[in-house]
């Protein structure tokens, strides 16, 4: 009989004392309660893991949930005793099924890791019956050991990337770092800016940072120094996409001022037609609809001194300019350059003052051929996961779903003990 519960358990170290089907009122379905006890000579201190001498019988029986049986709920259940560890106090004794404070077996819990990775919070809630709360708590447990045992993400890095995802309202933030080369995330953090990025750094080993050749990211001015400060041997490089949106930004600000001062004119035909175009101006042209095409074709005769016309020019100059080599590009950036400098459009001339200030990095990310399109993707699944983790209390039990889902750790279904 012990020897049968210990293979169906897939648990080793304990002595089944009996086994049993409670079906109470108060619970939904009945549940096979097995009582189990960790065999004699095994008490451990629960937070250190050090053999320690028992101080008492406890204080009472504790439960955890276990795999189902078919369509039986199981639940063990034990009196455990407590040790008095010198370094960590008098403490509950550890078992061999669970971690310390938990109130599920591994295996259960590597049972729900799983499906809580490629599927929604219904499904999980629903299939192993356990409230989305508890999931939170389970993912960070999870996500816990599995970093344990797996090599420091940290080591061999060449290509960083880094971003800030916003995860609640009131512009409060998570900041990502990615591994270009292995495509994952290597690490997540509640906040965003120079203090939260330079504990990335500070994780890291001398030999680590001096691994770390070429850091990705946006415009944000605080990675610049943080980079320098950190991580003097990485070269800072911008992404090409982020680039290109500063411009449509500006061309999107174009568009509206002229169509705030044609609605003072009361220029209807004008406030139309510069409705029609709102998103044609920001695509490429080859993105284009037919009627997009059509709108865009009478922007020029409707246009005042074909402000925006201009804009979008100096747009696809810049964007094609990006994926030209470097000397080529080089001559067309300082053209580019020029040519928006004395455009007489406000908005355009103020983004080639930026430019102008950002041209070394803007020739490093053409030399060096970096985007942060990976960290793009993953934004997108880390912003799927938010969703996911919609009722999550805590904000480390997110952190844990995102590394779960986006750091490429290897998570398996429980397997037989051998």
């Amino acid at each position: 009989m012990d020897g049968i519960c210990n293979r169906l358990l897939n648990v080793k170290g304990m002595v089944v004392e009996d086994a049993c089907i409670v079906d109470s009122p108060l619970r939904p379905v009945p549940v096979l309660e097995i009582r189990p006890r960790p065999r004699r000579g095994m008490l451990r201190c629960s937070r250190c893991g050090r053999r320690r001498h028992g101080y008492d019988r406890g204080g009472g029986v504790r439960r955890w949930r276990h795999q189902d049986f078919g369509c039986r709920r199981v639940g063990l259940v034990a009196a455990l005793p407590r040790v008095d560890c010198p370094r960590c106090g008098v403490t509950v004794a550890s078992v061999p099924w669970a971690g310390p404070g938990s109130r599920s077996t591994r295996d259960f819990e590597a049972e729900c890791a799983w499906p809580m990775t490629v599927a929604n919070r219904k499904t999980v809630g629903g299939f192993l019956h356990i409230a989305w709360r508890t999931a939170g708590d389970v993912a960070r447990r999870v996500a816990e050991r599995v970093k344990a045992s797996m090599p420091s993400p940290f080591d061999g890095l060449t290509a960083i990337g880094v971003d800030g995802t916003s995860h609640r309202k009131g512009h409060t933030y998570l900041a990502v770092v990615v591994d270009h080369e292995r495509h994952r995330v290597i690490r997540a953090r509640d906040g965003y800016g120079r203090d939260v990025f330079g504990l990335f750094f500070q994780a890291l080993t001398p030999e680590q940072r001096a691994s770390i050749k070429v850091v990705t990211g946006d415009g944000a001015r605080w990675i610049d120094p943080c980079v320098a400060e950190r991580c003097p041997n990485a070269e800072r490089v911008l992404d090409g996409f982020h680039i290109v949106s500063w411009m449509t930004d500006a061309l999107d600000k174009v568009r509206k001022r002229l169509w705030s001062q044609a609605r003072r004119d009361g220029d209807e035909k004008t406030m139309k037609r510069m409705r029609g175009v709102r998103y044609a101006v920001l695509k490429n042209p080859g993105d284009l609809t037919g009627r997009q095409e059509e709108a865009f074709e009478s922007l020029r005769d409707t246009d005042p001194k074909g402000q925006l016309y201009r804009s979008w020019q100096l747009k696809e100059l810049l964007r094609t300019l990006l994926k030209h080599p470097l000397e080529q590009a080089r001559g067309e950036l300082n053209r580019w350059v020029f040519r928006a400098s004395h455009s007489r459009i406000p908005e355009i001339v103020e983004l080639a003052k930026k430019i102008r200030r950002r041209r070394p990095d803007i020739l490093r990310t053409i030399r060096l051929g970096y985007s942060n399109a990976r960290l793009e993707a993953s934004d997108n699944r880390i912003k799927a996961t938010i969703r996911m983790a919609y009722g999550f209390h805590h904000v480390t039990n997110l952190i844990a779903l995102v590394m779960l889902r986006c750091g490429g750790p290897d998570i398996r279904l429980p397997q037989p003990a051998i």
